[in-house]
């Protein structure tokens, strides 16, 4: 099968996926909320509407990649889906909506798929209990999370080895947003950093993390689990640089959030990186103009974004993503010597691809 085939059948394999998770996730929901904490009726009127909003934000429409991958991971090992995987590819998604309020906050976002953040909702015209509500939130939906996955319900040699995943892996990716908010801090902005920094967090996070506890659970061999991590590198490389396109270029209706706030914030990016590297003077007056400027106007905002057309780093990323992907393409390959699941080995060649071409 051509690789283009592989991306279009991963594609569709993930829309349908989309489906079944979220109405996993909502009976899941269903199940917390009713669970009625507290000690008086004001206690549990506050952990209702937490807990509301929280599903909410998790039944926002997503990709649910992360999902997959547990589920890839362990039918790279298995022929027949596990029911106590699809707890483990819940927690998953319940710990990447936590990290998502935390991060909204940090970064000063006010749209998250198209509806307000966290720190937004709670706000209600009082910032700082807004963004005290977003870290007590984004905490719960935390430890929501890592208990899902301790329900699962494996045995307790197993359970523990995927929770060390989990929690190394989720360790690993505040180190990599740590070093996001202070690479600003550090000087110049360069390709090396930038691809340093998209490998501690996206590469880990959404890929390495979710595809390895998967793989945990089906007992997959140490060099399988090796190209599994090879693979994420890439894909996950590949992922942000597309992300970051998408965050500059995107159609907003697709994209969920403003074409204009990654520039706002001074988000670092290989765009960002590469306009000040090939840029001419003129380029990168006009994108320093606007780089991390929240309060620049509609012209300017304009001016910023040509400039990174005009001086090559649009063109560059571009060509970096698909290099990126191909390997992790041929990554995924490579499994298929080790008498794995073709299917998911298909799944895992595809969306490599399919992720530098995605809209949304």
């Amino acid at each position: 099968m051509a690789l283009n085939n592989l991306a279009e059948k991963a594609k569709k394999s993930l829309i349908d996926f989309v489906g079944v998770c979220d109405n996993r996730l909502m009976k899941y929901w269903d199940q917390e909320i009713s669970r009625s904490f507290g000690y008086n009726e004001s206690q549990k009127d506050l952990v209702k509407k937490m807990l509301l909003h929280a599903e909410e934000h998790n039944l926002r429409p997503a990709k649910r990649l992360r999902a997959s991958f547990v589920v890839c991971g362990y039918l790279l090992g298995r022929k027949e889906m596990d029911e106590r995987v699809w707890l483990a590819a819940e927690s998953v998604e319940l710990v990447h909506t936590a990290l998502l309020m935390h991060d909204d906050f940090t970064d000063m976002d006010i749209v998250r798929r198209g509806k307000p953040t966290t720190h937004v909702y709670f706000g209600e015209g009082d910032t700082h209990y807004g963004n005290s509500m977003a870290v007590y939130v984004g905490d719960t939906v935390l430890c929501l999370g890592f208990e899902r996955l301790l329900m699962a319900g494996f045995d307790g040699e197993k359970t523990k080895k995927v929770m060390r995943q989990m929690l190394r892996g989720i360790t690993n990716t505040a180190f990599g947003q740590s070093y996001d908010v202070t690479l600003p801090k550090l000087g110049d902005l360069t390709e090396e950093k930038v691809i340093s920094l998209h490998r501690a967090k996206t590469a880990i996070y959404t890929y390495e993390n979710p595809l390895l506890i998967g793989a945990i659970l089906a007992d997959i061999s140490e060099e399988a689990m090796n190209l599994l991590i090879d693979y994420s590198v890439y894909g996950g490389v590949a992922f942000q640089l597309q992300d970051d396109i998408l965050g500059v270029f995107g159609d907003e209706e697709k994209t969920g959030k403003s074409a204009n706030s990654d520039i706002l914030q001074g988000k670092v990016t290989l765009l960002a990186a590469k306009v000040m590297e090939l840029g001419d003077d003129k380029d990168k007056e006009d994108f320093l103009k606007v780089w991390g400027k929240r309060d620049s106007v509609f012209e300017e905002i304009e001016l910023g974004k040509e400039a990174i057309k005009k001086s090559g780093s649009y063109a560059y990323s571009v060509d970096l993503a698909k290099k990126m992907a191909k390997k992790a393409a041929e990554c995924a390959n490579k499994l298929r010597s080790l008498g794995l699941n073709t299917e998911a080995i298909d799944y895992l060649e595809g969306v490599a691809l399919y992720m530098v071409d995605r809209e949304v």
